[in-house]
């Protein structure tokens, strides 16, 4: 027994552990196989541990070591049969507890306070969804979930509100515009250069630990002393490069505002003034940028940004990871250069049809734990004669930065 009469557990690496417990926003879920018994579902959650955030809420959205990704491995029948949690989804809040009995699910945490490297596995016990109040009935659920919410949104109170033209305009104008899809292994980062000067990013991620070793060995990271980075939307493997590398910290941001979880919360207040908020379609120097059309609640993929830019007969779209049947169709007119949505993950949707001299960069690293590229969505671009590139070394091709304009 320990002072407190708690019986503490003894973690894998010597170090003696209590167990923790978290309160987190599902991030992502990646989809057991069908029709495979052996194969898993995973969960990535943005979690911070109940017991500080219940103590002290600013200090605890605050504190790299009260923050921690977690990813949660099972499958759906166990998630049900263990803790009646049915068709969990991005957006769900839930609250668990992690401890070192050895049982399944197993977990995997990502301590902000270690920048997100992975300890061993960890037993998940007690888990259950965080439920809303219903309608004017208070519950001490939904005043959790209000506090849990307002937390992330009071992070980046010293971020703008600006229309989506703020950023067209920080681009500019004029001269001659090159746009490369950048190999950073699982993950989307695309550089924009204006007469072969780097100007700025869309998107600027890398892989989370569990994806880190499709990481190139050997980076060389573009030096920008000023200029901007475009996020699509909020997922890690779209602004963790960014977030790694200080100097990064110091251009001018640009991303939608979306619900996000306490850890990118605390990221977007390190931005501080440098982030702005942006809202609405706007267009200027050959380029567009439009949003995602999806109504689906907490859809951070469907709802995010797209940039397109168009010059001397040619037309580029960076989809981001918004699906087909989420872009508007005018941004899809007359596209010959484009990215592959969603890393090239398994999709129902039919790209459009190529124009001449087209080509599809599929932006994604190997090996990863999302299964991607899914061959049928690569076959179905191909079906359409969209010239197919990688990032990866992939089906003959080789690994590396591939220019998507002109």
């Amino acid at each position: 027994m320990n002072g407190k009469g708690k019986r503490r557990l003894k973690h894998g690496d010597g170090e003696p552990r209590d167990p923790t417990p978290y309160l987190g926003v599902v991030e992502d879920v990646i989809e057991a196989v069908p029709h495979d018994p052996l194969s898993r579902q995973f969960l990535l959650i943005d979690a911070v541990r109940e017991d500080e955030f219940i103590r002290d809420s600013a200090s605890a959205a605050e504190s790299p070591d009260s923050l921690a990704l977690v990813r949660i491995m099972s499958t759906p029948k166990r998630l049900n049969d263990m803790f009646g949690l049915a068709e969990v989804r991005p957006g769900n809040w839930l609250s668990f507890e992690l401890d070192n009995s050895g049982g399944i699910p197993r977990a995997w945490e990502m301590r902000a306070s270690e920048n997100y490297a992975s300890r061993r596995s960890r037993s998940v016990r007690g888990m259950r969804r965080i439920e809303a109040s219903d309608g004017a009935a208070r519950t001490s659920d939904g005043d959790l979930l209000t506090k849990l919410i307002d937390a992330a949104i009071l992070q980046a109170k010293d971020s703008k509100r600006e229309s989506a033209a703020d950023a067209i305009e920080q681009i500019g104008v004029g001269g001659q515009i090159e746009i490369v899809v950048l190999d950073v292994g699982q993950a989307s980062a695309n550089l924009i250069r204006r007469d072969g000067q780097p100007i700025g990013f869309f998107d600027l991620g890398s892989p989370l630990w569990f994806n880190r070793g499709s990481f190139p060995i050997k980076y060389g990271l573009p030096a920008l002393p000023s200029g901007f980075v475009i996020l699509s939307h909020w997922d890690f493997d779209h602004f963790e490069l960014g977030r790694r590398n200080a100097p990064y910290h110091q251009l001018r941001w640009f991303a939608p505002d979306q619900p996000v979880g306490l850890n990118t919360a605390r990221f977007q207040k390190q931005l501080g003034h440098r982030l702005t908020f942006i809202d609405g379609p706007a267009a200027g120097g050959g380029f567009r940028m439009s949003r995602g059309i999806s109504k689906v609640q907490n859809d951070r993929n469907g709802t995010g940004y797209l940039l397109r830019y168009e010059a001397e007969g040619k037309t580029a779209l960076l989809t981001a990871d918004a699906s087909y049947d989420n872009i508007d169709p005018t941004m899809l007119s007359g596209v010959s250069r484009l990215t592959i949505p969603h890393h090239g993950a398994a999709s129902t949707i039919l790209p459009p049809p190529a124009v001449p001299t087209s080509r599809a960069v599929a932006s994604f690293g190997l090996p990863n734990k999302y299964r991607h590229p899914d061959p049928q969505t690569l076959a179905d671009h191909a079906s359409q004669k969209w010239r197919i590139e990688a990032t990866a070394a992939f089906g003959g091709r080789t690994r590396g930065n591939k220019m998507l304009f002109p």
